[in-house]
């Protein structure tokens, strides 16, 4: 994992912990709703990726499959980046 991956999970964790209080360390490829995160919480993580990100998620990529883990949060800044 190079430097910059590496800076954004850490960004990517830093958020997802502000939604699943009771876990301090999520795995990468945890589920989050199965660690407790609801659909509104859900929604306010994605805004808060776009405010962290400083980026607007197309609608067509704003589907719960691409916030279900930190992994999948990464894959999705990995293609807007591309």
């Amino acid at each position: 994992m190079d430097a910059t991956t590496l800076q954004t999970s850490d960004r990517i964790s830093s958020i997802v912990g502000q939604f699943i209080s009771l876990h301090d360390d999520v795995a990468p490829n945890q589920d989050l709703q199965e660690l407790g995160l609801t659909s509104m919480q859900m929604v306010n993580l994605m805004l808060s990726i776009e405010a962290e990100f400083d980026l607007t998620i197309p609608s067509s990529k704003l589907v719960p499959s691409n916030f279900r883990s930190i992994e999948n949060i990464q894959a999705l800044l990995r293609d807007l980046a591309h």
